[in-house]
């Protein structure tokens, strides 16, 4: 596994390669006045930032540098979430539009990346992405996070996708966490949907495992990490926690299953939030209560509203999107095919009014192209890395 670098990938232009105006601002003369500014002005100065100035305004000084340090977390927490996408055509770069302000940012990838397949999902803040050199037929997975510019490679899969396989949406589901008691291994998990097997590696073995369930009955759906487990959902809606010691998927014995739509599958997903575990189907929110071991249905979302991808890589979460004024009680939706953002009430008593927020600029044809990513990105993600338990 090559080791970590934190020199490239990181997000740092707005997309139209002009620095903004409060990014100017930024750039005046780093004077003693400007590093005694007290904390409130600086807070009321983020406030009316994008990521990228926020990121300058960390390069300033001393002082401000730790401002940025310390309100960073709650800084991405406020802001709202992004779409990162790239399209077939696109050979340096992967673009994020801010769905709250309309920006569109993008981040140039590592050389070695340049040339990327594609992205086979998005977790922990990181783009988990499928390479494939010009003259060489093997196949590499890295893993980097384009805001902070860490990057990972793992070896080899034992059972790379075909290449034909990534133009199918909703058929890959991943994982990158952090893992052990002290968190300084990493883990990689590959679900490939029309396969019969769970492949898994961790940089302490640097090897690949897999957990087949080919003639049981039941195919995995979805995968995810909670409370420090691996927790899996299968076709008859089962929901289990995967040991990585051993190897094996424990069910849980939860009351009040539904049956959920098996002819949309692939749009169904174990959704993490606010310490909480989810199932969302097309048009129904389930919560997973564990401590009375049973489905609860949500009927409203309250102060919270719903981000969901129906195909493809697309994460989905359930947050307070108040912060940067949002509705709330609504579902986003993300569409594979559409190229845009439909924003409708949680409440199917309500006129479902659809509201859509197009993603596609005039005279962008090049997002008309097939995408090799596209997706939610949650920024407060980007912060940190989930972490699975050494158990």
């Amino acid at each position: 596994m090559r080791s970590p670098s934190r020199t490239s990938g990181t997000l740092v232009e707005i997309e139209n390669n002009r620095i903004s105006n409060q990014a100017r601002r930024l750039h005046f003369k780093r004077s003693s006045s400007w590093a005694d500014l007290p904390q409130e002005l600086l807070e009321i100065i983020s406030r009316s930032l994008n990521i990228v100035d926020y990121q300058n305004l960390g390069r300033v000084c001393r002082s401000w540098r730790l401002f940025y340090s310390e309100f960073k977390q709650s800084f991405l927490t406020s802001h709202s979430p992004l779409i990162v996408y790239s399209s077939a055509r696109a050979k340096k770069y992967c673009h994020f539009f801010d769905i709250a302000t309309r920006m569109k940012y993008k981040t140039k990838l590592p050389r070695y990346l340049c040339n990327f397949k594609f992205c086979l999902g998005v977790s922990s803040g990181y783009l988990i992405m499928l390479s494939l050199k010009k003259k060489d037929v093997s196949r590499a997975l890295w893993v980097i996070n384009p805001f902070t510019g860490h990057q990972i490679q793992f070896p080899c899969m034992p059972r790379p996708p075909h290449i034909n396989d990534c133009s199918d949406a909703g058929i890959f589901r991943s994982i990158f966490a952090s893992f052990g008691s002290q968190g300084q291994e990493f883990l990689i998990m590959i679900l490939y949907k029309h396969g019969s097997s769970l492949q898994f590696c961790t940089s302490r073995d640097n090897k690949w495992k897999e957990f087949h369930y080919i003639n049981k009955g039941w195919r995995l759906l979805d995968i995810v990490v909670f409370d420090g487990r691996i927790y899996a959902l299968d076709s008859n809606f089962q929901i289990g926690i995967f040991n990585l010691r051993s190897c094996d998927l424990r069910f849980l014995e939860l009351k009040f299953a539904p049956r959920l739509c098996s002819y949309y599958d692939k749009w169904i997903r174990l959704v993490t939030s606010n310490d909480q575990l989810f199932v969302v189907d097309p048009s129904v929110l389930y919560r997973i209560d564990l401590s009375r071991m049973e489905w609860v249905k949500v009927y409203n979302l309250s102060d919270q509203a719903l981000f969901h991808g129906y195909d493809d890589m697309m994460c989905s979460k359930v947050i307070n999107p108040s912060k940067w004024g949002g509705q709330t009680n609504y579902t986003y939706g993300l569409f594979f095919d559409s190229k845009r953002c439909s924003l409708y009430s949680f409440n199917r008593e309500e006129p479902q009014n659809a509201i859509a927020i197009d993603v596609l600029r005039n005279g962008d044809y090049s997002w008309y192209a097939s995408p090799k990513m596209y997706s939610w990105y949650f920024l407060h993600q980007s912060n940190g890395i989930d972490n699975v338990r050494d158990d």
